[in-house]
């Protein structure tokens, strides 16, 4: 083999086979608690709406406008800073993210007006929108393949968790406050993340991955040199001997990427052929897997209370309904490795298109709970099947811009349009048409993933 192609592949080939050691569980435990610590925050708005309807006597068009203001945020920031990660590094723009979104969800506790409110979320959610892709980014590049899949799910729990806790405080809280100071505590907590970010500077290392391929050979051969030293030192066994992949489709291989191609436009990379039909389909399927959970994280606690339970009760039974996604990304990661990333994706996404549609319909209280404790297990449960599948779709070199991009499409029109569209279907088609809607749009998310969607399981990265 060509010597320039060894030395290019050596560090990919070097991570896959690595054991799935403390060393690298380490390391992902930090980018699980960068997710769960900005989940709190994108999952506290739905926790804190009845609230501020309330208080500020906010109609349809309000309520969608502060629902909506962090992920237009998220979907303004995600695709900037997916090209600025895949520029400046991962590290960094983790870092600079979780900074950013923690002083201005702060600040969202001194609002004075729901006008200044709309405002400092969108800014949180600029720095929220810059982490989101980075951690299954870290899980796919520092992950040996074996165990990629199940590695994004263990870490999408994280968010499920960050989610479930945004009700579960507001339950303690919110009734035990007055109606103007219970929101604002809760947006206090939200500027709590600015404490980790000294954990991240000292702890969280650099994509190897991603540091060979834009040359920084050393540090990337220093980072990986020191995982294979740690991992042998304590198991007191020599690591297996890499073992190198050849690859015809130079298209797909990081490696084969000569100087000029890695500088070209990365974005006119994405809509090219072979990227272009995994663009198409990781746009449609996220955007509609999206508004499953953004329906389920958004809005469970106002249909609760506009079924008639009291406000703490609904606030419990949103934690009840979100807590059921952990075991479902739990199953997930199973799946993924069981069945394959395609399977997964449609079963999952196919169960929760059923329960949403029982769970609109139901109007019995115990069945409409466990349809929403249904819906969550897959609806949510599915979230990291879907974020593997499109980290998996590009190569390093463009990986974080295909992954900015696909959330920041998604995150607006499953995200910022998901909202507005359930505020205004509540109001005029009630429960059951707002989860039929839901329902519709699973369906076409399986679609699109079973049409344009090709099995990723099993293989290397750089040669997807």
């Amino acid at each position: 083999m060509d010597t320039t192609i060894r030395a290019q592949v050596a560090i990919p080939a070097r991570i896959d086979r690595l054991p799935v050691s403390r060393e690298i569980w380490g390391i992902m435990l930090l980018a699980g608690v960068a997710w769960l610590i900005e989940s709190y925050d994108v999952g506290v708005i739905g926790s804190v709406l009845p609230s501020l309807q309330k208080e500020f006597q906010l109609g349809a068009f309000s309520v969608g406008l502060l629902a909506i203001a962090s992920t237009l945020g998220i979907v303004i920031g995600v695709i900037p800073a997916g090209w600025m990660a895949d520029t400046i590094g991962r590290k960094k723009i983790l870092i600079i993210g979780t900074a950013w979104y923690s002083v201005f969800s702060l600040l969202c506790g001194f609002a004075p007006t729901p006008a200044a409110l709309v405002v400092l979320r969108f800014m949180a959610g600029l720095g929220m929108g810059a982490i989101f892709p980075i951690p299954y980014a870290m899980a796919a590049e520092l992950t040996p393949r074996h165990f990629r899949g199940a590695m994004t799910a263990v870490l999408d729990s994280f968010l499920s968790v960050g989610y479930f806790a945004a009700p579960l405080i507001a339950f303690a809280v919110i009734p035990s406050m007055s109606q103007d100071m219970g929101w604002r505590v809760l947006f206090y907590i939200g500027g709590f993340p600015l404490l980790f970010v000294p954990a991240l500077l000292k702890w969280m290392p650099e994509s190897p991955r991603w540091l060979e391929v834009k040359g920084h050979t050393r540090e990337a051969d220093a980072i990986v040199s020191k995982l294979e030293h740690d991992i042998e030192r304590r198991t007191g066994e020599q690591l297996p001997p890499p073992q190198i992949e050849a690859k015809s489709d130079t298209g797909n291989l990081d490696a084969g990427a000569n100087r000029s191609t890695r500088q070209r436009g990365r974005y006119n990379q994405i809509f090219h052929r072979p990227y272009l039909k995994r663009t198409v389909m990781m746009w449609v399927a996220f955007s509609c897997i999206l508004f499953i959970f953004y329906a389920i994280q958004t809005y469970t606690p106002t249909v609760l209370i506009q079924q008639g339970y009291a406000s703490a009760t609904a606030f419990l039974l949103t934690a009840i309904i979100v807590v059921a996604s952990i075991p479902g990304k739990y199953a997930a990661a199973f799946a993924v490795e069981r069945f394959g990333r395609k399977a997964t994706l449609i079963w999952f996404t196919g169960a929760a298109a059923v329960a949403a549609v029982l769970f609109g319909l139901l109007h019995n209280p115990v069945l409409s709970l466990s349809c929403g404790i249904i819906l969550a297990f897959f609806g949510i449960g599915v979230d990291p099947v879907i974020k593997i599948y499109g980290a998996e779709q590009y190569p390093t070199r463009i990986r974080e811009t295909g992954i900015g991009l696909f959330e920041g499409v998604g995150r607006f029109f499953g995200g910022a349009l998901a909202p507005f569209i359930m505020a205004f279907l509540l109001a005029g088609s009630g429960v059951p048409g707002s989860y039929l809607f839901v329902a519709l749009l699973a369906l076409v998310g399986i679609g699109t993933v079973a049409v344009l969607g090709t099995e990723t399981k099993g293989r290397t990265i750089e040669h997807v």
